[in-house]
Order: C-alpha cells, then sequence, then structure tokens
C-alpha cells in the first residue's frame, strides 16, 4: 500500500482511515453470530434438525419409510413428505428477491420458475434436499436417524453439460417449465435476445476488422466461513426465527406466506454474520421452513445448520460466452455481440439476473458509445449444483469476455488497450472519453508499471530460464449507484439524543464484515457535527429485530455504505429544528435567530448548551426517524479496473500473481480502511477463481468429488500477492456525498486481468477459468 487516498471534500469523520466500530468485539469473540448464540443455554429443550440430501444427481423417491428413525431413542419430531402439512406447501424458489428489496410470494422476481418442492419426493442434484428432516436431541442422534431411514430409488437418467442439455434427445430436467430444458422468456429478463440496439449485421459491414472468441467460466462457491443456520421456536400461535440471514424482513415474509401465517405472528432477528459474498441472496431457502415445522411438532425449539459439506450449496453461475466484435482501423467500435450460454444447475432460482439483468445494465452504463450491440443469453438446467448468487454476479462472468475482447481487439489494432478502452467506453449520461474512465486507468497503469512491463505477448525476458513474465488489465463499470438502488423503496433510519450528549443510532442492516455499520456511524457522527458528536459517543443498534418496527436495509450489495448516511443527513436536520424549537422560548428568541454549533446554542446576546437544555426539561430522549427512497437523478456510474503482473513458468505450467493494483472511483469514500479492506480482501476470491477454485464432478456417476476445504482449492495468505488499493474521487452522483458501493465489485477484473496477464507472458491463451497448470501446458503445446 503505497500512498493514502486524497478526499475530494476534507470532511471531519467520513472518509479517514480508523479501526471498526467492532473490531475490538470481533477480536475478543464478543460478537454475537447465530451459531454461538443458538445454544442449549440460551434454547433449554433445544433440538437439532438434519435432512435427507439425495445421493443422486437425477432420482425420484419411490417408497421412504422413517419408522426406525422415529423410534430411536433421542429423535423427537420426523416430517417426510408425505405429510400434510408437507404436501400443502406451495411450489417454490430460494430467490423470491435478491434481497434489495422485500416482496410477497406472488411478487416474487422469478414467478414463471417456481421449481423447488419443500421436502419433495424428486432430486435435481446430488445434495438436493427432499424426503424427510428428522429433530433429535443431539446432532449425532439426528443424523443416525436419517440412516435408519429406508428409501427406495428410481434413478433417473441426468446430464451435466449445457450443451448437452439442449439437445432434444436429453433428459428433461423441470418439464412443468422448461421443456427442453432452456428457460422460458420470463417479465424480468425479457427474450433471449433481450438487447438489440442499431444494427448488428450492418455495423460488422463497415467494419474494417471483425474478431470472434469464446470464454468459459466455471463455478466457484461463496466459502462463506459462517454457514446457514437458524433456529425455530413457537410460542402459542406466534413463530420465532433467529437466524444468519442477512434479510431479516425477506425471511419474515417468506415464512410467513409459506406457511400461511399473519405477518405479526412471525418474528426474525438477525445479528452478526460472517459473510455471505452472495449466498444470502438466495435467501427464500426450504429450510427455514421444515426446521418451524419440526419444532411446531416436537413442541421445542429446533436448529438447523449446514455442515461445512452442506455449505457447498450453490456457486457462481457457469458461462460460456461467444463474442463477436467489429471496429475501424482507427479504434472505433462499430458492433458488438454477445452471447451466453449459461448452466444453471439444478434450480433456476436467481439464474437469469446473471446472464440478462448483469449484461444489460452493463450495456447501459459501459458500452453507451458503441453504436450497435446485440446480447442473447440461454438458460440452461442441467443437474449440477444451482448456479446462483456470488459476489459480483453477472457481472463478472460478463468481464471475462469483456476484457478479452478489449485485449485481442487492441492487439489485432496494435494499439495500446488503455487507449482503445478511453475511446470507447461510457455511460448514457455522459461523453467520451469519461473522465472517471480515464482517470482509474491512468492510476493502475502507473501504479503496475505499464508503460515499462508491457511488451509483445510471450516476448518478455526468460527469468531463470523457464519463467516469463506480463502485464495485464480489465475494467468493468461500477454499480451500487443511489439511482441504481431505486428498487429498494424507502431506506428508514432513526437518531435518538440523549441529554448527555450521546446517541443511539438504529440504521437497520445486519453486519456481515463489510463495515457498513462503521461508515453508518462515521456518517451519523459527520451529520450531528453541530451538535460536537463523536463516534465514540454513538451506540449503533447491532440486532435486526422485525419486531422494532424499522425495515432492514439489506448488505446485498455494496451500496447500505452510504445509502443510509443519506438518510442520516436528512434525519440530523429535523433532530436540528426539534432542538432549535425547545431552545426558542428559552432563549427568547425566534427558531430562525438561532444557531447551532459544537453542542452550544446561540441567539443574538444569549446561549446555552444542548446538554442543559435536555436537563432543564422532562429528560425524555430526542428522536427523528426518516424513511426516504433513494434518490433517481440519473447520474452515471464510476468506473473500476484490475492490473495484474504474473510470472508463469513454461515449463511446469504454475502461474504465480506478482502484484494487483484494484482501482476503484467511489465518488465519495465513505470509510477508507474499510473500502481498502474490501479492494484487497476481494483478491483471495478473485484469486481463487483464476487459479485454483472449481467443483469437479465424476462425469460417470454425477456426483460431487470435493466438497470439502481440502480438496476445493481456496487461496491462503501463503498465495497472495502485492496488492496496491487506490481509491478515487472523480465521478460524483446525487445526494449529500453522491458515492458508489465497491465491495461487491472489487474481484470482478481480476481473473480477466490475470489471464490478459498470462498471455502477454506467454503468447498463448487461457480463456476457460480456472487456469490451472494443464490448461496453460496446453495452450503452450507441450502436452
Amino acid at each position: 500500500m503505497s500512498a493514502s487516498y486524497k478526499p475530494r471534500v476534507q470532511r471531519q469523520f467520513i472518509g479517514g482511515y480508523r479501526p471498526r466500530i467492532d473490531a475490538i468485539q470481533k477480536a475478543q469473540g464478543r460478537a454475537p453470530y447465530a451459531d454461538d448464540i443458538i445454544s442449549d443455554r440460551a434454547y433449554p429443550g433445544l433440538l437439532h434438525a438434519r435432512v435427507l440430501r439425495s445421493p443422486y444427481p437425477r432420482a425420484r423417491i419411490v417408497h421412504l419409510d422413517a419408522s426406525k428413525a422415529a423410534a430411536l431413542p433421542g429423535v423427537k419430531a420426523v416430517l417426510t413428505y408425505q405429510d400434510p402439512e408437507v404436501a400443502r406447501l406451495k411450489p417454490t424458489n430460494a430467490g423470491w428477491t435478491d434481497a434489495v428489496d422485500t416482496v410477497s410470494y406472488e411478487g416474487m422476481m422469478w414467478r414463471k420458475f417456481r421449481d423447488r418442492r419443500v421436502l419433495g419426493d424428486y432430486a435435481a442434484w446430488a445434495g438436493d434436499e427432499l424426503g424427510v428432516a428428522i429433530a433429535a436431541e443431539s446432532e449425532q442422534i439426528a443424523e443416525q436417524a436419517l440412516k435408519l431411514v429406508e428409501v427406495e430409488w428410481e434413478q433417473l437418467p441426468f446430464v451435466m453439460d449445457p450443451l448437452s442439455a439442449m439437445q432434444p434427445e436429453a433428459p428433461v430436467i423441470h418439464p412443468q417449465i422448461a421443456e427442453h430444458n432452456v428457460l422460458p422468456p420470463d417479465p424480468i429478463g425479457g427474450p433471449d435476445i433481450f438487447l438489440n440496439k442499431g444494427d448488428v449485421e450492418q455495423g460488422f459491414a463497415s467494419a474494417d476488422v471483425v474478431l470472434e472468441m469464446d470464454t468459459s467460466h466455471h463455478n466457484p462457491t461463496q466459502g462463506a466461513l459462517d454457514p446457514w443456520c437458524c433456529v425455530a421456536q413457537w410460542q402459542d400461535d406466534r413463530l420465532t426465527i433467529v437466524s444468519n440471514s442477512y434479510a431479516a424482513d425477506q425471511t419474515r415474509m417468506h415464512v410467513s406466506q409459506m406457511l400461511d401465517l399473519p405477518i405479526h405472528k412471525v418474528r426474525v432477528i438477525s445479528k452478526y454474520v460472517g459473510g455471505q459474498f452472495g449466498r444470502g441472496d438466495t435467501g427464500d431457502q426450504p429450510f427455514f421452513l421444515f426446521t418451524a415445522l419440526l419444532a411446531k411438532q416436537a413442541g421445542r425449539p429446533v436448529k438447523f445448520k449446514h455442515t461445512r459439506h452442506d455449505s457447498f450449496h450453490d456457486t457462481r453461475q457457469p458461462a460460456l460466452y461467444h463474442c463477436k466484435v467489429g471496429a475501424r482501423t482507427d479504434g472505433t467500435i462499430t458492433a458488438l455481440h454477445f452471447k451466453s450460454i449459461g448452466d444453471i444447475g439444478a434450480h433456476a432460482d436467481h439464474s437469469v439476473f446473471a446472464l440478462k439483468f448483469a449484461p444489460a445494465e452493463i450495456a447501459e452504463a459501459a458500452l453507451a458509445p458503441v453504436p450497435n450491440i446485440k446480447m442473447e443469453s440461454y438458460a440452461v438446467y442441467t443437474n449440477h449444483i444451482p448456479g446462483c448468487m456470488m459476489r459480483g454476479v453477472g457481472n463478472s462472468q460478463f468481464n471475462f469476455i469483456f476484457g478479452r475482447m478489449i485485449d485481442g481487439l487492441a492487439e489485432r489494432l496494435d494499439m495500446d488497450p488503455i487507449a482503445l478502452s478511453s475511446k470507447n467506453f461510457g455511460h448514457a449520461w455522459g461523453s467520451t472519453p469519461d473522465q472517471s474512465l480515464m482517470a482509474v486507468l491512468e492510476a493502475g497503469a502507473q501504479r503496475i508499471g505499464w508503460q515499462e512491463k508491457r511488451h509483445k505477448p510471450g516476448a518478455g525476458l526468460l527469468v531463470d530460464g523457464t519463467r516469463r513474465r506480463g502485464v495485464g488489465f480489465s475494467l468493468h463499470p461500477g454499480w451500487h449507484t443511489e439511482w441504481q438502488e431505486e428498487r429498494r423503496g424507502q431506506v428508514q433510519a432513526k437518531i435518538t439524543l440523549y441529554p448527555d450528549g450521546t446517541v443511539t443510532l438504529d440504521a437497520p442492516t445486519v453486519e456481515t464484515g463489510t463495515g457498513s455499520n462503521t461508515c453508518n456511524v462515521l456518517g451519523c457522527a459527520e451529520a450531528l457535527g453541530f451538535l460536537g458528536v463523536r463516534p465514540e459517543d454513538i451506540t449503533w443498534v447491532a440486532t435486526v429485530d422485525t419486531d422494532a418496527g424499522m425495515r432492514d436495509c439489506v448488505q446485498t450489495d455494496s451500496a447500505v455504505s452510504f445509502l443510509q448516511s443519506e438518510v442520516l443527513a436528512v434525519a440530523a436536520q429535523e433532530l436540528k429544528q426539534k432542538l432549535l424549537a425547545l431552545a426558542a422560548p428559552v432563549l427568547g428568541a425566534d427558531v430562525d435567530q438561532l444557531t447551532i454549533t459544537q453542542g452550544q446554542i446561540h441567539a443574538p446576546g444569549r446561549s446555552i448548551g444542548v446538554k442543559e437544555l435536555l436537563f432543564q426539561g422532562d429528560l425524555v430522549p430526542l428522536s427523528v426517524m426518516v424513511s426516504r427512497k433513494p434518490a433517481t437523478q440519473r447520474t452515471g456510474v464510476p468506473y473500476i479496473a484490475s492490473f495484474a503482473e504474473v510470472e508463469v513458468d513454461t515449463a511446469t505450467g504454475r502461474t504465480q500473481v506478482l502484484k494487483l493494483v484494484i482501482v476503484n472511483d467511489c465518488g465519495t469514500v465513505m470509510y477508507a480502511s474499510g473500502a481498502e479492506a474490501q479492494q484487497i480482501g476481494g483478491q483471495v476470491m478473485a484469486i481463487g477463481e483464476a487459479l485454483t477454485e472449481e467443483i469437479v464432478y465424476d462425469p460417470v456417476h454425477g456426483v460431487p468429488l470435493n466438497f470439502n476445504l481440502i480438496d476445493y482449492k481456496m487461496p491462503t495468505i501463503a498465495d497472495m500477492p502485492e496488492i496496491e488499493p487506490v481509491l478515487l474521487e472523480v465521478w460524483r452522483g446525487a445526494g449529500e456525498y453522491g458515492a458508489c458501493g465497491i465491495g461487491e465489485g472489487t474481484l470482478t477484473c481480476t481473473p480477466r486481468a490475470i489471464a490478459n496477464a498470462v498471455y502477454n507472458a506467454i503468447g498463448a491463451r487461457v480463456d476457460d477459468i480456472p487456469i490451472t497448470p494443464e490448461k496453460v501446458l496446453q495452450a503452450l503445446g507441450r502436452i
């Protein structure tokens, strides 16, 4: 880390470097996580649940007998697909919403793709939950009971490849939804050709150069340290769920609607979450429902928790991309055609979001200057693990082909890819060249040593006879500006000021490790600067409880880092007016004659401290709750980029990342320590995705082989290179801060930056990630 960022506007608290507000709690192990607090001590009589998982990639239960399991000492409840309370549950999916908003059953995003039955009799992947769930005195007894369940299976033909699944003779996985395994068009994602701007064929005809290329993006998993966990407990006819869902209001809606309970009869409580990385966006999980039903049957609280094996539950959606690009010799792109085939796995959930929604947004935010664009996508069922939400959803897959196109076209035109990018890319509300994009690319190029280190592909100097070095980059539009968050609806926050000048901040959001709670406290202190309030004077309410009556602002993306602070700026002004109204009669002056600075209220010739004023009254705290929608002014987007330097051993095929430079234009940096932590931490996922992480299947039996943290290769600290985070403030959005979230996208450009650097090093392309030694040697013609 070579230098701190330079803020555009110097502020007292916003943008600084400081410890997180919960750093000591977390370091001492006192931050409350679901698995810690759901204990026998906290819940007397606690039972533990387990669910049957299919051993086959596609199968149906012909007969199930759970009588021996029910008779096992310690077993207190057994649910099967034949029980009426289970059989009456409506078909559903795990992605009613991406957690940005709260929706009902009929309002779910992908209403056409309800392909899940809770504890049904049909399995669509090896690991699917079905058939029977058991609650017992201990996890061991529940697991033993599952082994006693007698199941007669009908094994069904399966298909593990999306191209094969599209063939007429392929087994149909969900015939009630997709006759030939390809999801039909839907109201949100639109038709298969979801963008058709201008005349693409004419654009190619007018081009001097036309290139075509393909990429393959695989299925890494989120790897969250905090597995799914919940407890369900009934008191009379009221259900309380404590969980590590980070979308408490949506969990309440899901459970209420599926179990036909009035909303006020369901309470959901969430505290800290130990990372989720997109996992929680498919938060409408069946286990909430069967855990609640087990608790009702047993008359005791029931806990359900994923094991580490179970945590391999869904993944980033694999995608095959094809790109055709046309350009003039001066570098002007005349036409682009992107086609993707997504392996959505066994259940659709948010697959269309990744394949259509995100690319369409990218076209608006980065490809606006290109006159002719066609985008088409096909979401295909297979019998893989569901491929759905993961940090950078849809954007990471698209960037891998987008960055490949830039690098390949620049080489063909004998241009610097940075110059090509500045010439062609920008958002629909700006001009070209885009100032944010230029600043991001200039900063990254300078920090990586682009001019000095870049060379003709494969022409770099040899190191120790076999190792070659290269550099590469990729760029992307930022997302999570305030106008892009319109779908959230009302964002709420409440400030309570006590007579001694201390403050309670209730800005309901579940802290997932991103530091957005610290952003909120800093934003609150900044907004209350007229009181002289410091961050340490503010208590943040760390528990999200649906009984509190305020809607949570879910950390499904990085925008929570500023959205609630924008609300707090409004709330602080309302609080200020309340104080002035209280002080006016005391000071014998009109409200418009008063000012407040550093906790002192001034009138002509007189003043009084805020603490003194509040202690004179009835000692009732002053509270202000503000609810407002995000600003919808179209302000465009900022840009992000990753620059990579690698060393490739041409004898062994091993790729080592030597340095990464991660550049983000944030609009306004809300919390520099947290933003840089996101930039650095995101590279663990990015390097894993680029080089090592991949779920491997037995092609004959269709079962996964590496659902563990030994054979599934996540990077460790020993694998991490030098990482230089760069924060810029060039673009500006609407509102007090005009910020843009960065945490989700910090990994998006890195896999392509590494792949381009590998090509620069060895002169051979590897466009199928992970870039394993075997693939490098194949590209070099060595095997």
